[in-house]
């Protein structure tokens, strides 16, 4: 078998992730379409987080991620400032930070692992993420008056790249204004088609909340797009249904997921890929 290269990431939403831990049936196939295909089951920032509240799968998840190729994936603000690095190219740095699996061989590395889903960090870590979402409703709808829609009264598609642009610029205010001022010189030199993480984001958000006319219910509708900062970067996303037809539409129609193939939960049973 030719050995992994810790390069080519599945990613699955939270949802999903805790399917497989309950349903060890489905580690054999798992296991073997991500060798077949030189792949990684890649985990996010924010799905740590999430799984770090259910204490009761912390063994299940324990091991599946210990006989699964299995790798934490780099926090999303490290990816924006490897795209800011990269600019104006796309950036090609790894996505991995560390191999789940290489903990085998450390000194007590199970229990290292359980003690990280359970640590305190990780628990503060998920209660910002929770108050992050409970602010989002009221911001958003702050903020979707200041983006007008079309002459016409409503919201059109050809509005997402401006749309996207904003969104970039205003994420790089925040932690690159440094990037930005040089651009003051000669806009013409700033690419925001490069910054896939944060276009993904701004994708969702518009098909989802200003062409789909939807509004946010659930906590849960804003924390998924903590997931999306990462899936321009992987082979495959597999998610949950609804988010799955938005990004099937995006890639339709833009260039951000033109390396990621997506696929919603009945990939578990077909295996289907690319």
């Amino acid at each position: 078998m030719t050995p992994y290269t810790f390069s080519r990431f599945v990613y699955f939403d939270t949802n999903i992730i805790s399917r497989l831990a309950k349903n060890r049936s489905l580690w054999p196939q798992l296991l073997g379409f991500l060798e077949k295909n030189d792949l990684t089951l890649g985990l996010g920032t924010a799905q740590i987080a999430e799984l770090a509240d259910a204490r009761r799968l912390h063994p299940s998840l324990v091991a599946l991620f210990l006989n699964i190729p299995t790798g934490i994936l780099k926090i999303w603000d490290t990816i924006i400032a490897e795209e800011v690095e990269a600019h104006p190219q796309r950036r090609t740095q790894p996505l991995l930070l560390y191999p789940l699996n290489a903990i085998l061989l450390e000194d007590d590395g199970i229990q290292k692992l359980y003690a990280y889903l359970s640590s305190e960090g990780l628990s503060e870590a998920r209660q910002d993420q929770l108050l992050h979402a409970q602010q989002m409703p009221a911001r958003h709808a702050q903020l979707k008056h200041n983006f007008p829609p079309s002459k016409s009264g409503k919201y059109v598609r050809g509005q997402s790249d401006k749309f996207a642009d904003i969104q970039v610029m205003q994420w790089l205010v925040y932690d690159h204004r440094d990037f930005l001022e040089k651009m003051q010189a000669d806009i013409s030199q700033f690419h925001p088609e490069v910054f896939l993480s944060i276009r993904l984001y701004a994708y969702v958000l518009f098909y989802k909340y200003y062409l789909g006319k939807r509004e946010p219910k659930k906590l849960s509708d804003f924390g998924d797009l903590g997931h999306l900062l990462y899936i321009p970067y992987c082979e495959l996303a597999v998610m949950e249904r609804d988010l799955c037809n938005i990004l099937k539409q995006i890639r339709q129609n833009h260039d951000v997921l033109s390396n990621t193939v997506v696929k919603n939960i009945d990939f578990l049973s077909e295996w289907d890929w690319p």
